[in-house]
């Protein structure tokens, strides 16, 4: 008999975060996740719902503890454009790097996921938009301190410097080359600043 409910709901999510992230929404189980929590199956659909729930609250989590963060970074950088550049240098390294790593929830669920559920659909698209609307503070913050031309449209580079950073990310799934990475990062930069 599996023991009683006594867990942490943060903690069964942070647990269910770390699955979809490493595995993949469809290569994660809710019986995986019961064995992990050490719960019975019903137990975890009581306290948590369904797959679909569990996953838009992962989703929700990573949002709020890695991507809201550093959003915010950016949007209050002293140097905008050195900021973006740590942030391609970061993705970067996860990405063309020796040690694997699980890459981008938010990109990995876009590239794995278009259509579990409209509200999941929706909340992705939500999220899109933040990240870009924090490219754009970011890089109006730039026009200001003259590192991008006065007469830059940020939404519009905001936009380009987040299909620059997706892709990243994509041919890192792919094993693109750090050379080919770092290709990509300095085009990147020069354009913005053109």
């Amino acid at each position: 008999m599996g023991r009683k409910l006594e867990f942490c709901r943060d903690k069964a999510l942070h647990t269910a975060m770390e699955s979809f992230w490493a595995q993949g929404y469809e290569h994660t189980s809710m019986r995986d996740l019961a064995a992990r929590l050490g719960l019975h199956l019903g137990s975890v659909y009581n306290a948590l719902g369904d797959k679909e729930k569990v996953f838009e609250a992962a989703l929700r989590l990573h949002f709020q503890e890695y991507v809201l963060p550093d959003m915010h970074k950016l949007m209050r950088a002293e140097d905008p454009l050195a900021a973006l550049g740590a942030l391609m240098t970061r993705v970067v390294e996860e990405c063309g790097g020796e040690v694997q790593t699980h890459g981008c929830f938010i990109i990995n669920s876009l590239l794995e996921i278009t259509d579990i559920n409209d509200g999941i659909s929706q909340l992705l698209r939500d999220y899109m938009d933040k990240m870009e609307q924090s490219f754009a503070v970011c890089l109006e913050n730039a026009r200001a301190k003259g590192q991008i031309p006065a007469d830059a449209d940020a939404s519009e580079r905001a936009r380009f410097f987040m299909g620059a950073l997706f892709s990243l990310r994509t041919l890192g799934k792919l094993k693109a080359g750090r050379r080919h990475l770092q290709d990509i990062q300095t085009c990147t930069l020069r354009a913005l600043a053109a």
